[in-house]
């Protein structure tokens, strides 16, 4: 009777693994996928203008034109990258440059006009739609920044653009999300007057993605736990043998 207890345990214990790992594997599955981005480019013209051209960047449309030019994105360096279903919180922003202090989440602590910022999120970033061939939407509401030494400024509505929703950020893949696929992600909003000089209430924002999709790891305790159930099932083996 005990040994079939124990059994029954294992069992239970290794479907509970399979599960998990099954999920690991799963295409923007909550709390199981990253989206690893691309560095952002940024190249010096002869007036020592900075231009991100290519790669990851935010920007601000600092001189209200309603665009966002080369001239006007920051590049973006990945830290952790974006996991889907999590928050992911940042601080230590300060003014100056970048110097080490600070505890980054999503991306690398930039500089933005001479002082030091961070992306994050303060509600997880969930799954709104997936059509299952490479188009999906994400809820935004939580994203904002942290930057020179303000905790939280608020970057969920105010989309600017064009068919974009308030909140909503856009993921177009290369085939279907799953895991290794390629993607680009497309976010719009408005910053609010308390980013003081980021700009005035109001000013567009827009983030932009590139990169690839990959699995979070199963977390070493479940692979440790999934080997003591192993161990359990060979002596439960050799228990019955004998």
């Amino acid at each position: 009777m005990i040994m079939k207890k124990k059994l029954l345990i294992i069992s239970s214990g290794l479907t509970l693994i399979a599960g998990i790992s099954t999920s690991a594997n799963a295409a923007l599955a909550t709390d199981s996928v990253v989206l690893n981005f691309n560095s952002g480019v940024a190249t010096t013209s002869v007036s020592s203008t900075v231009f991100v051209k290519s790669g990851s960047y935010f920007g601000m449309d600092r001189n209200g034109d309603s665009e966002i030019s080369a001239s006007e994105r920051i590049a973006l360096v990945q830290n952790d990258g974006l996991f889907i279903g999590q928050s992911q919180l940042a601080t230590g922003s300060h003014s100056g440059a970048p110097d080490g202090s600070e505890s980054p989440g999503i991306d690398k602590p930039w500089s933005f006009v001479g002082n030091t910022g961070m992306s994050l999120t303060r509600s997880p970033v969930n799954i709104l739609s997936d059509d299952g061939v490479g188009n999906v939407t994400l809820d935004f509401s939580g994203w904002g920044v942290t930057w020179n030494g303000v905790g939280f400024i608020p970057l969920g509505s105010g989309a600017r653009q064009s068919g974009f929703t308030d909140g909503v950020a856009r993921v177009s893949c290369s085939v279907d999300c799953s895991d290794g696929d390629s993607y680009t992600l497309d976010y719009f909003a408005s910053a609010p007057s308390l980013c003081g000089g980021c700009g005035k209430d109001g000013t567009g924002y827009a983030l932009h993605l590139e990169g690839t999709i990959s699995s979070v790891p199963v977390p070493a305790a479940i692979w440790l736990f999934g080997s003591g159930l192993l161990g359990l099932v060979g002596v439960a083996r050799r228990r019955r043998a004998l």
